[in-house]
């Protein structure tokens, strides 16, 4: 075996893929596969290794070039890996998949920073709409447009360009359509349609049910519609499925609590707690402190109160239930705290009754 043989072979055991037994070395289309597996698997890296591989052997291979552009987006290397589709796009103008990507790449950019990229989301519609003009009837090209019409707040064009998506999705992966349905329900749910947006969501979980995404918002769905119980069910799944997905963790937390399983919900919102990204979501920490109060551990509702009011955005409901925990405790000093937090509140929003009604039963 030759020493560039065996490198590939290396990379191939260290990424956990297939290893073929070859006298001649890989070809550009080995190493393609090679890059789309590794990214099937959440490998960037080493997909951006063959990728760049079969790019030694056919410099202007497409498909080798949307793969390394998909490895360095993967990585979060947004500019580098915009530039590999827009080479694409200067060889092939009429190439589809490239502007697939680019409009991708722009959505995750404008994710990944919305205050520094406010402008990628128009400029991805603009890339994605230039592909629809090239396959009006490709469903990866409109479940696009209708996520990026979404992210835009347009929902009913969202609606319109998902629907013609799921119309089309037969010859996608199972996988793939479900995802189409769930974008599709989501749109639905932001429009209200809510049984409309149950069955979407449903129908992913029948594609996929493998999928946590799917799980989380059938059982949100329900939740909203008023069904505790599958709600509940539906919620426990998509956790068990992914322990690590935020929203299904804590859209299950709340719905225990607010459909009555207020201590059993405790576990399950320090659970949410515990996972990166929970910052984004003070609620969770109001809930807790609200959970503390009614178990009369006063010392750990002032702290999780304390953390929820803190935590960007501040917000009047965050202050009250500081304002709340304070009172409960009621040591040296909390009847002080309690006034500033309702004050706060009140701050933040004068017509905000419950601090109103608390500041004037602790005396201004």
């Amino acid at each position: 075996m030759s020493i560039r043989n065996l490198v590939v072979s290396l990379m191939c055991l260290w990424a956990g893929l297939p290893v073929v037994a070859q006298e001649n070395s890989p070809s550009s289309a080995d190493h393609i596969a090679s890059g789309e597996l590794s990214l099937e698997r959440g490998d960037c890296s080493f997909a951006q290794y063959f990728f760049q591989e079969a790019l030694k052997l056919e410099p202007e291979n497409f498909d080798a070039m949307i793969g390394k552009g998909r490895a360095l987006v993967c990585q979060r290397a947004y500019e580098t890996g915009v530039e590999e589709f827009v080479r694409v796009l200067e060889l092939d103008p009429n190439n589809v998949r490239a502007r697939l990507h680019l409009a991708r790449a722009y959505q995750e950019q404008h994710a990944s920073d919305p205050a520094r990229y406010p402008e990628r989301l128009a400029e991805a519609l603009a890339a994605i709409e230039a592909a629809e003009g090239l396959a009006p009837s490709d469903a990866e090209v409109l479940n696009q447009k209708g996520v990026i019409l979404f992210l835009q707040g347009d929902a009913e064009s969202a609606r319109g360009a998902l629907e013609r998506a799921a119309s089309q999705s037969g010859p996608l992966r199972a996988p793939d359509q479900a995802t189409i349905q769930v974008n599709l329900g989501k749109a639905y749910r932001e429009l209200g349609r809510l049984e409309d947006a149950l069955q979407a969501f449903r129908r992913a979980v029948s594609l996929n049910p493998a999928s946590a995404s799917a799980h989380n918002n059938v059982g949100d769905t329900y939740f909203r519609l008023g069904d505790c119980e599958s709600a509940i069910y539906e919620l426990t799944q998509a956790t068990n499925l992914n322990p690590n997905l935020l929203d299904a963790a804590s859209n299950l937390a709340i719905a225990m609590f607010e459909c009555g399983q207020v201590e059993a919900s405790l576990p399950r919102f320090e659970a949410a707690i515990a996972i990166p990204g929970s910052i984004n979501l003070p609620p969770l920490y109001t809930y807790v402190s609200r959970i503390y109060a009614q178990l009369g551990r006063f010392d750990d509702a002032v702290r999780r109160a304390q953390q929820g009011a803190l935590l960007p955005p501040s917000s009047a409901d965050a202050y009250f239930y500081l304002g709340q925990a304070y009172e409960a405790r009621g040591g040296a000093g909390d009847a002080t705290n309690a006034r500033d937090a309702y004050q706060k509140a009140l701050e933040l929003d004068e017509g905000y009754s419950p601090a109103r009604e608390a500041l004037a039963r602790v005396g201004q």
